[in-house]
């Protein structure tokens, strides 16, 4: 069994936290500037971050070309679109089982299935080359007139696809080393900062271009920004692989207490976190709560909720149903 590198659970960890507090500011975020602006800053980066990391472990399945180790990602697509599915029927909603056409939650699970299948047929090739026409296409997606961006999730994959791509290409021991560098660390400080700082000088601007960040959106849905809406996409890949690198130079190297071992159960959070978010918020209305009490910072509050919701779903009951889905013993990297 190959042993697990603290740094990349740490890092796993980490981000399906960020995953869960983007979640709940999206469902959140209308209502609340704060909101709004953890939603903005989390989604110019976690998702190409998820998506590097898992292609950063892809390299044995894609290169003995084995399908079977690849399968449980359809596997566990059904299964937490299944799940969603009867928590919002439970709830009363109209609800729609869109097996082909995943824009909620599961649509990473069908993503990662078909970028291993990707870089399965192209990893013969030069990867310099498959790199810049990945980036080629992502930014020409946002060109197309099309009725239905999530149908198979061919916007987001093909958007996100250099993300992967980037992550099968490196070696995991030589970005560790190449990381660890005090002078990364200060340079990642004030990059993170000065985002936060221009989402919160430039709210509307932020807002309308953070829908580039969802992968699905359109050049045309970008109102006054869209002449240059491929300046914006270029941009966007900028930050994101400026992102994930210094965020890694962040994140510790060693085993984190009560931390790292969540990093190996990111499969069983990202599936049922959902179903949480939609208890708290639409059961027990926790968001009125904190309004009644706290009217004017109500919205810092969530983000502990999330942060305890992603260790809630990470316990061993979950994790246990989320491995036996994804069969033959294939751990989801990211």
């Amino acid at each position: 069994m190959k042993k697990r590198i603290a740094l990349w659970d740490n890092l796993k960890f980490l981000l399906i936290i960020l995953v869960v507090i983007g979640h709940f500011a999206q469902q959140l975020r209308d209502n609340n500037e704060i909101l709004q602006r953890i939603y903005v800053l989390i989604y110019s980066f976690h998702m190409p971050a998820f998506i590097f990391v898992t292609g950063l472990f892809s390299k044995r399945a894609v290169n003995e070309k084995d399908i079977k180790k690849i399968l449980p990602y359809l596997t566990c697509f059904f299964a937490t679109a299944v799940t969603l599915f009867l928590t919002t029927s439970a709830l009363g909603w109209e609800s729609k089982f869109e097996l082909f056409n995943p824009g909620g939650l599961p649509w990473y699970l069908m993503s990662m299935f078909i970028m291993f299948l990707i870089t399965m047929l192209l990893k013969d090739y030069k990867p310099q080359y498959i790199f810049i026409l990945s980036l080629f296409i992502g930014v020409m997606c946002g060109f197309v007139q099309a009725e239905d961006p999530d149908f198979f999730t061919w916007m987001r994959t093909l958007i996100f696809y250099p993300f992967f791509y980037l992550g099968y290409c490196l070696d995991s021991e030589k970005i560790e080393k190449a990381t660890n560098k005090i002078y990364l660390k200060i340079i990642a400080v004030v990059f993170f900062v000065t985002m936060y700082i221009l989402i919160f000088s430039y709210p509307k601007e932020a807002r309308t271009l953070s829908q580039l960040n969802t992968a699905r959106h359109f050049y045309s849905e970008l109102g006054r920004f869209e002449p240059l809406g491929w300046l914006y996409r270029i941009m966007c890949y900028a930050i994101g692989f400026a992102a994930i690198f210094l965020l890694i130079s962040l994140l510790p190297r060693k085993n984190v207490s009560a931390f790292t071992k969540y990093g190996g159960r990111t499969l069983g959070i990202y599936m049922f976190h959902y179903v949480i978010i939609y208890i708290l918020l639409y059961v027990f209305n926790i968001q009125d709560i904190f309004k009644s009490v706290f009217p004017n910072s109500w919205a810092y509050l969530i983000i502990p909720v999330a942060i305890l919701t992603a260790y809630f779903c990470g316990n061993p009951l979950f994790n246990q149903v989320s491995q036996k889905l994804f069969s033959r013993k294939e751990k989801l990297k990211g």
